[in-house]
């Protein structure tokens, strides 16, 4: 019994602060922007083939090639925000069904140039080996990954309360027209917006890379654990989506080392959704703030 105890709680910390990641960004977009970001599922596979390419095919060093593979984000991003999102804000419709052929392309031209055969893989290792905690046995990647996720996380949440920009973002997201009304200069901090919410993920991809499986259609994978864990939390507010990561977290460990069924990680998350969701219809936080 101690056993189990003691490898839920481990594991429960160490996946709900890489879902911290995984959802950050996700959330900040649902709360800034107000949309339901389908094409976020292609952040995931871009930033693992996006480095592969160009280690590969322009021979780079590991470290500018993820230089080069932020860059490549970061523009994509603008112009994600510049031709989809400002373009078609006011027809929902349109602009989520751009959004997700994004995805789709991102996933069709990893799978067309780096099929699953193809063995991509990133050494991006920070630690080799395992940690023996108790009686649980966690790779090193992986906690070492978590303590980077709570520190990510610590300063998005000092950046959005403690800064002029964080401040004026909160402002925005909360209501659009006040915030031009004081001069607030809204595309902008849209554009600073789409850019800084793919750090988490980045990151994230980039510590679970070595660990986890890598395959063209991983993006819808990680982004149906982003929705689940912003639902929970409350769409676009970051308290919510900490405790909803670890909820998320907690019940996938218990799954996999209570029931010794790793089958049903997502159908216990979803339960756990839905029962909440049921009691607390706008999530564990409110939705209209980003804290």
């Amino acid at each position: 019994m101690w056993s189990y105890i003691q490898n839920v709680v481990v594991f429960a910390f160490v996946m709900g602060s890489i879902y911290l990641l995984i959802a950050l960004g996700f959330s900040l977009i649902c709360g800034v922007l107000r949309i339901f970001h389908l094409g976020y599922a292609y952040i995931f596979p871009l930033t693992v083939y996006g480095t592969w390419m160009l280690m590969m095919t322009l021979e780079w060093p590991l470290i500018p090639s993820i230089l080069g593979m932020i860059l490549i984000q970061f523009i994509v991003a603008i112009l994600i925000y510049k031709g989809m999102i400002k373009k078609y804000l006011a027809t929902e419709d349109v602009l989520l069904t751009a959004l997700l052929l994004v995805a789709l392309i991102v996933e069709q031209a990893a799978n067309y140039f780096y099929p699953i055969q193809a063995g991509v893989y990133l050494e991006t290792t920070l630690a080799e080996g395992t940690y023996q905690i108790g009686e649980a046995v966690v790779p090193k990647q992986l906690m070492i990954g978590s303590f980077i996720a709570l520190a990510m996380t610590a300063a998005f949440v000092l950046f959005f309360l403690k800064t002029k920009t964080g401040m004026a973002i909160r402002a925005l997201s909360q209501d659009i027209y006040s915030s031009k009304i004081v001069g607030i200069n809204v595309e902008t901090l849209y554009m600073f917006t789409m850019m800084i919410v793919l750090l988490p993920v980045i990151i994230g991809m980039l510590i679970v890379a070595p660990v986890w499986s890598v395959e063209p259609g991983m993006g819808w994978m990680y982004m149906v654990t982003a929705i689940l864990v912003a639902v929970l939390g409350g769409l676009g507010n970051i308290k919510g989506t900490i405790i909803a990561s670890f909820l998320i977290g907690l019940a996938h460990a218990f799954v996999c080392f209570v029931l010794g069924e790793p089958r049903f990680m997502n159908l216990s998350a979803l339960i756990l959704v839905m029962v909440i969701l049921v009691i607390r219809p706008q999530g564990l936080a409110r939705s209209e703030s980003l804290w």
